[in-house]
């Protein structure tokens, strides 16, 4: 398939930003978040003219103004109005179904206008581009900084963006509601060196091999039921917990197999696995943030694993054991974690431990990003809701997990090494619970 660029265009708020708005103050967590962009593309059957998408763009970013900004340093945005790059782009002769079946990495690319694996140089702190397929289908792919919008922010954009074409806005008290701006005073931003641009390129690598893998509700379903009857204390884990032990089963095979002698001869034997699970902070502090509250309201779960390098570990897999230990690690991130952590400060602390001590060659590090039950599939503008989500970047070691349009289902764009992906793949809890996208890229 061969894109062609129509257009690109600058987009500003529709109404200029107040002076008492101008200064959007970073919170700690928004400091600590990777100098890097991450991409959502959400696909359509059917589109609509383009203006519409600008104009109401336009009314959007008068509410999350700080994307129509520009970074200053490391504590704030300077919400001048500067705006946002729109980009359209046709594929005359493309077949968008046959893009959403295959899901390709070196197509799923073309439909995003950044590229996190060569750059994280900050120019708009949100791209949009519009893809028009000659079937008549539309794709709309947009890239978010992560120092601004974590997935959760991102999704209410999106939801807002559709609102607004529309024709809901304001008007319309039961489902428009405003970003909030008050992650700054929960989370106080600190007096840190300036990040590296180049901290977050480590999470992308041109020669990651980046597959989805679909979770079928009634597999979900199926293995739960499973799991609550070996592990009955565990109660009922979320359909996330469920699929991530499958991920998480496999993994500890794949890295736990036999390497090639290259391999071998350059790497040390792994031994365990940390797994980082991104867990959204909104509904866990105490009292609770609302789901509009914009930023970087996120943080992490710990679980490290051990590899059994015994050829038969693909057999001993426990899936409700994996799911009781996220489950556990999840639990833990609660109101008084996160302000030990981020309000206090320790997790500056950690992070100088762990550089001092420097990441061990034998562990391997897997990060696991739930976007479930994120509104995605809301964002319709006028034309339907999306018929399917797309990632599209090049990640290395991580997985994102997003609904399926199906009822309960879970879609798990992975990605690996070439020789980790060949293992993860073909192991048995993979075969066993998932079909897989058919891209070899």
């Amino acid at each position: 398939m061969e894109l062609r660029i129509s257009s690109t265009e600058n987009i500003k708020p529709s109404s200029p930003t107040p002076d008492h708005q101008r200064t959007h103050k970073l919170s700690f967590i928004d400091q600590l978040n990777p100098g890097a962009y991450f991409s959502i593309i959400l696909f359509y059957s059917a589109g609509a003219s383009s203006e519409r998408l600008k104009k109401s763009l336009s009314e959007t970013l008068t509410h999350f103004y700080p994307f129509a900004g520009q970074f200053k340093d490391n504590h704030f945005v300077d919400c001048d109005d500067h705006g946002v790059t729109f980009v359209e782009a046709h594929f005359d002769r493309g077949d968008m179904s046959e893009v959403i079946q295959q899901a390709k990495t070196n197509i799923l690319e073309q439909l995003i206008p950044c590229k996190p694996h060569e750059s994280t140089r900050v120019e708009h702190n949100l791209i949009v581009q519009v893809n028009c397929f000659g079937c008549g289908g539309m794709a709309i792919g947009v890239c978010f900084h992560h120092k601004v919008a974590d997935a959760a922010t991102a999704a209410n954009f999106l939801k807002t963006w559709g609102l607004h074409a529309r024709g809901a806005g304001a008007g319309d008290t039961n489902d428009f509601k405003h970003a909030i701006y008050d992650s700054n005073s929960i989370f106080p931003a600190q007096d840190l060196p300036d990040m590296s641009v180049n901290l977050g390129l480590g999470l992308f690598s041109l020669d990651s091999v980046v597959k989805r893998f679909t979770f079928e509700g009634e597999k979900i379903a199926s293995l739960r039921e499973k799991i609550v009857q070996a592990e009955p204390g565990l109660g009922r884990p979320s359909r996330v917990k469920v699929v991530s032990s499958v991920i998480l089963g496999a993994l500890l095979a794949a890295y736990g197999g036999s390497r090639d002698d290259d391999e071998e001869f350059t790497t040390a034997p792994l031994t365990h696995v940390t797994a980082i699970i991104a867990v959204n902070l909104r509904k866990r502090m105490n009292p609770p943030l609302p789901e509009e509250s914009f930023g970087n309201i996120c943080s992490a779960a710990f679980l490290n694993l051990p590899i059994d390098r015994d050829h038969d570990h693909e057999k001993k897999i426990n899936h409700g054991s994996l799911a009781g230990q996220l489950h556990q690690s999840i639990r833990m991130v609660d109101d008084q974690f996160v302000r030990k952590l981020y309000v206090e400060g320790e997790i500056l602390n950690i992070r100088k431990a762990v550089e001092a001590q420097g990441s061990p060659k034998s562990n391997k590090v897997f990060v696991i990003s739930s976007w479930c039950k994120m509104p995605f599939y809301e964002a319709d503008f006028g034309w339907g809701k999306p018929v399917s989500i797309g990632v599209g970047t090049r990640f290395t070691e991580a997985a994102v997990l997003v609904d399926s349009c199906q009822t309960d289902g879970i879609e798990a764009w992975v990605g690996l090494s070439k020789q980790d992906m060949a293992r993860f793949e073909q192991h048995p809890g993979i075969l066993a619970y998932t079909s897989s996208s058919t891209d070899k890229t």
